[in-house]
């Protein structure tokens, strides 16, 4: 009876190792896509490029292929990073960008946008059964998910602009400062509103998208 129970000692000390090593590799992983996210997002013109005052992101690529990759928890880890990357990078920057101060903007929809990233992938995954096609598309509605939360959070900010001293200086020290400002206070309207947030989700939006898909 000994050497039986010391064989199955033996396996299970096995299935351990085994699984001590997924963990190991899965939080070594975890913390490569982080380190590229946070240098993708404090080095210019990499993970945020300037764009007529509003920066096209490429930053959401890595936390899609990490949460795709790692799963769930995962892409929530990714997402609040990229956030908390993107409200840094806005105190840092002026026009626009200088809105992602704001948490609700530049944190909220990234932590739901990460949460969100491997249950769109495994019900694309369902649904398509090629993966490459799949992943493809995977990849451009997530993305697409992502703007249409951050663009309406955005304007949002605006009346913030002229009510908080510190947010209006912010947004004149940019290269586009004077022009954002004049533009917000053109923005009055409902409807120039709309326009300027369908404005962003074409260029700046479906290009992410795209962009997101072909890679």
């Amino acid at each position: 009876m000994r050497p039986q129970n010391v064989a199955w000692k033996g396996k299970k000390m096995e299935k351990k190792d085994v699984s001590r090593r997924d963990k190991t590799r899965q939080m070594t992983i975890l913390a490569m896509f982080i380190a590229i996210i946070v240098v993708m997002g404090m080095v210019p013109f990499l993970g945020f490029i300037p764009l007529f005052g509003l920066s096209f992101q490429i930053i959401t690529i890595p936390v899609i292929i990490g949460a795709v990759i790692l799963g769930r928890r995962a892409g929530l880890i990714l997402g609040t990073t990229f956030g908390v990357v993107s409200l840094i990078r806005g105190a840092m920057s002026g026009g626009f960008d200088f809105l992602f101060v704001l948490p609700w903007i530049s944190i909220l929809p990234r932590v739901i946008f990460g949460l969100i990233i491997y249950d769109v992938f495994q019900f694309f995954k369902k649904v398509i059964p090629k993966r490459i096609i799949s992943l493809a598309v995977g990849f451009l509605v997530v993305t697409l998910i992502h703007t249409f939360m951050v663009v309406p959070l955005l304007a949002t900010g605006f009346p913030i602009v002229f009510e908080s001293p510190s947010i209006y200086e912010g947004v004149l020290k940019g290269e586009y400062g004077e022009g954002t400002i004049d533009f917000i206070e053109n923005t009055q309207g409902f409807n120039t509103l709309i326009k300027w947030m369908f404005g962003v989700l074409i260029t700046n939006g479906i290009g992410e998208a795209v962009l997101a898909m072909l890679i």
